[in-house]
């Protein structure tokens, strides 16, 4: 699932931008897939309560391998954000699903390393993508990743096939739609959850309107750098990404979920920062290195959540857990489109006339980075605290 998303990767903001359109529409075909998203996760948690959980995934799966085929095919930007959305449906129903799956067959005392090797193995996808994705467009053309995309994601019914199936208990109630609603509206109002809600937001911004956006568009624009070569860099970022988050798994089990989001939030500002005064590939790919490590701490997250959440409420906490990243997801990309638009400068490269990124954008990052960090302060560390007791 996530090598087929990440293939895509390298190119997306040059494909939207193909079809001759501004900075903010680029940024909103990166943000279309998690728009979709926002809207589904939460229903997805409703259903996984209800149906086969095995069975959910697979349509998940069906759903993204036919959108990609769209997108790659798209005459016109409307048919490829329309694509995306379909996409994103497909994405939520696949990772909410498999993550409430992971949740509930993990025991409390290894949770934040079991549920880190399953989140560092979405981004073992994601560490050889880029790069794939950044050959195959150079080789066959920029439409030809979401062809391989497609085919990818149909991989994956395979082994997805062969899950069991988890039993509830009979007596177990299940809550109607309007109940779900009702629920999902207490857990924001839940004290321990509150200050975690802009941790959440900021990780996926980040992921979606840095990674993915920022630095594509100043690689290929600032640096010159190909197709290629951004896959590449992106491929460092998941690589120390994959790292961390599996060692920082396991440690969380023992010193608690707090201290490594933190230190991910306020790391990743500077170096954020860091990213937009480098000068050539080597250099950004040693900072492209050090953002992928720092971000790597934000493994826990998902165990953080799940220790947080009532058990008989799992599902509706993780679905608003994927509800608030999707809102980040979406806003992350819209908003650094945005601000380029509005700071980009003009200049001359080889006879031709470019437009240049520049430090504003990673500037702002950086400071929602901070805050948010600085909020997650006010969190309680439920799990170092029954480590204590």
């Amino acid at each position: 699932m996530l090598l087929g998303l990440s293939i895509i990767s390298p190119i997306l903001p040059y494909y939207a931008e193909s079809f001759n359109v501004n900075y903010t529409l680029v940024g909103l075909v990166v943000s279309a897939f998690g728009i979709a998203r926002m809207f589904i996760d939460l229903p997805v948690g409703f259903l996984a309560q209800i149906y086969n959980k095995k069975y959910l995934m697979l349509i998940g799966l069906v759903l993204v391998s036919s959108s990609s085929i769209m997108a790659g095919l798209a005459q016109n930007y409307w048919i490829l954000l329309f694509a995306r959305i379909i996409e994103g449906f497909g994405s939520a129903i696949y990772v909410t699903t498999s993550t409430i799956f992971i949740a509930l067959v993990t025991s409390p005392e290894r949770r934040g390393f079991l549920m880190s090797i399953y989140s560092g193995f979405l981004l073992l996808g994601a560490i050889f993508g880029p790069s794939f994705g950044g050959f195959v467009a150079d080789s066959y053309g920029i439409r030809a990743p979401f062809l391989a995309y497609a085919i990818i994601s149909a991989i994956g019914i395979i082994p997805t096939l062969i899950l069991p199936h988890i039993n509830k208990n009979n007596d177990e109630k299940h809550i109607g739609i309007n109940e779900l609603y009702q629920e999902a509206w207490f857990s924001l109002k839940d004290s321990r959850f509150i200050p975690v809600l802009p941790s959440i937001f900021a990780l996926f911004f980040i992921r979606t309107g840095v990674r993915n956006t920022l630095v594509p568009l100043f690689s290929g624009n600032d640096l010159g750098l190909n197709e290629a070569s951004i896959g590449i860099l992106l491929t460092i970022a998941g690589i120390a990404t994959a790292i961390t988050m599996v060692f920082i798994g396991l440690l969380s089990d023992k010193i608690g979920r707090r201290t490594p989001l933190l230190m991910s939030l306020i790391l990743s500002a500077p170096v954020t920062l860091w990213i937009a005064f480098t000068g050539n590939f080597f250099y950004i790919s040693l900072v492209i290195f050090i953002y992928g490590a720092i971000s790597g701490l934000s493994g826990p997250i998902a165990a953080y959540v799940t220790d947080i959440a009532p058990r008989d409420k799992l599902e509706i906490y993780m679905g608003v857990y994927r509800t608030i990243g999707d809102i980040g997801f979406v806003i992350g990309p819209i908003l650094m489109g945005f601000v380029v638009d509005l700071t980009m400068v003009s200049a001359m490269r080889d006879g031709s006339l470019i437009n240049l990124v520049g430090w504003p954008p990673f500037a702002v990052a950086a400071c929602i980075m901070l805050i948010t960090g600085l909020i997650l302060f006010k969190a309680p560390d439920v799990r170092k605290k029954d480590l204590i007791g």
